[in-house]
Parts: C-alpha cells; sequence; structure tokens
C-alpha cells in the first residue's frame, strides 16, 4: 500500500490502469537504456548501431506485448469496478463472470455475488416498506405514490380509473366486543376479500385501521360499482364461514376518475364522499356518485 500511496501522488497519469502501464513500459525498457549508457560510456554506440536497433525493436514488441496482456488482466478489476458504478447509478444488476479461481475470478465473483444478495435485500425492504403487515395489502405509502402516477397517467393517456373506499361497519364496537384478536382476523377477512373480488384487475390498500380502498385501472364507474358487489359479497360469504353467527359488514363508496380531477386527492375525496352517503344511509351498502 506504501507504493501505491506514492503513485496516487504522482499527478500523471490519472488513471490507475495508466500509471500500471507506465510502470510496465518503463520497467521493459530498462535494458535498452542500460544498453545505451554502456555503448556511450565505451564510445561504442555509433559502431554498434545495429545491435542497438534489433535490442530496440525487440523491447518495443516486448513492451507491446507486455502491455496488451496486462491491460487485458486488468480487466477484471475494470469489469468490477463498473459493476459497482452502474448499480451505484442505476441499479443495473451485474453479470460477471464467477468461473475463475484466480485472485481476479475471486474478485468478480465476490462482487457479483454481493451484488445479488444486495439487491434481494432491498427487494424485500421495498416490499415490506409499502405492504401492511397485518393484511398483505398496500399501504398508504404506497397509494400516495403509485396512486398519484396512476391519476396522472390516466389522464395524459385518457384511460379510465376508478377507486374504492371501504369502511368496516360498527368496528371499534366490534373490536371492544370481542377484542383486538378477532378485530385482527375481520380486517384480513376484507383484505382476502378484496383479492378475490379484483384480483389482478385492481390494488388492495390498507389505509390504516379498518379503512380500505381500491385503485382500479382501465376500469370505470360500472366496473367499480360490480367490484364493489363481489367485494361485500366475498366478505359476507367470509363472515359466515370464520364467525358464524357473527355479522360484519361494508360500507362502499364508489368514484370514477373526471376530465377536471388533478390529482389523486379529487378521486379519493369523492370516493370518501359516497362512503360517507353510504354510511348516512344506514351502512351495510354501496354508494356511487
Amino acid at each position: 500500500m506504501k507504493f501505491y500511496a506514492v503513485m496516487q501522488r504522482i499527478g500523471w497519469p490519472r488513471s490507475y490502469v495508466g500509471k500500471i502501464l507506465v510502470i510496465c513500459f518503463l520497467g521493459t525498457h530498462v535494458p535498452l537504456i542500460a544498453l545505451v549508457s554502456w555503448l556511450l560510456v565505451q564510445d561504442r554506440l555509433v559502431g554498434d548501431l545495429g545491435i542497438v536497433a534489433v535490442v530496440l525493436i525487440a523491447t518495443l514488441a516486448g513492451t507491446a506485448g507486455a502491455l496488451l496482456g496486462l491491460y487485458a488482466m486488468l480487466s477484471p478489476i475494470l469489469s468490477a469496478t463498473g459493476a459497482l458504478d452502474r448499480y451505484a447509478r442505476d441499479r443495473t444488476r451485474p453479470e460477471l463472470p464467477t468461473i475463475y479461481g484466480d485472485a481476479a475470478g475471486r474478485l468478480m465473483t465476490s462482487v457479483q455475488t454481493t451484488l445479488q444478495q444486495l439487491d434481494r435485500t432491498i427487494d424485500k425492504l421495498e416490499a415490506l416498506s409499502i405492504t401492511d403487515p397485518l393484511t398483505g395489502l398496500f399501504n398508504r405509502r404506497w397509494i400516495d405514490d403509485v396512486g398519484e402516477r396512476a391519476v396522472a397517467n390516466a389522464r395524459r393517456e385518457r384511460r379510465r380509473l376508478s377507486m374504492l373506499v371501504i369502511d368496516v361497519d360498527h368496528f371499534k364496537h366490534f373490536n371492544d366486543s370481542h377484542g383486538h384478536s378477532l378485530g385482527d382476523q375481520v380486517l384480513i377477512l376484507v383484505a382476502d376479500a378484496i383479492r378475490e373480488a379484483v384480483g389482478s384487475h385492481g390494488h388492495g390498500v390498507r389505509l390504516g385501521g379498518d379503512e380500505f380502498c381500491v385503485l382500479l385501472p382501465d376500469a370505470g364507474r360500472d366496473e367499480g360499482e360490480e367490484a364493489a358487489r363481489r367485494i361485500r359479497l366475498a366478505m359476507e360469504l367470509g363472515v359466515q364461514n370464520f364467525l358464524g353467527s357473527e355479522t360484519v359488514t361494508l360500507s362502499i363508496g364508489v368514484s370514477a376518475l373526471r376530465g377536471d380531477d388533478m390529482s389523486l386527492h379529487n378521486l379519493q375525496r369523492r370516493a370518501d364522499q359516497q362512503l360517507f352517503n353510504a354510511k348516512r344511509s344506514g351502512r351495510n351498502r354501496m354508494s356511487t356518485e
């Protein structure tokens, strides 16, 4: 490391590869320099120009070969460095070879393995950060991010988009009467009902507590109403199978994207208003604009 530190203080060449190539170039020219120096001391340089020419040509050929070979041997380091830089810049997954057993090969294998493990860990952490741990649905962070982009994309591409806002009727009373453990099971039943009803055609979100919403891309008001009916039916069946005689119902508000909706807030505000209308009308129903 001391020699490396000394080389770093030398201004030229600035690159790591350049410094190695200069060292190689100078090292291969030592015999030629020694020969020319000795001939100068002996005053025989002019008379032995043929020898000097042969040694010069051999030295240049050897230098070229050495530089090419050295550059090729440095390629694993350059590849590993490039992989790290690309991953740090835009999270491009590396494709380094892992079949070589020497020091450079182990370096590439180590970089490849480490970045793959890091990528999997990041994927898991990202998934956890947008997932509700109880129900497995997306959370509010997800809807705040993806929902805004979904509205922007739908407006730009003039595509349909609808939203359902769902509330468990009298959930606080149920929790107080039956305990939080059974209350959590009810929330899981709601999540299961959402997944069963919308499948891959929508995105279920737990906003918090007993509040849920569903984002339905490429769906208008009619599709939103149909999804709401399927969710209520699936919830009814789930409650019968799990809770027996207990009754747990849902109130759902439905809204569809309008041309004057500028953000997710506009769409969700109207769905919230429809949810309020459903509750005011007696709960256990759906209300749509």
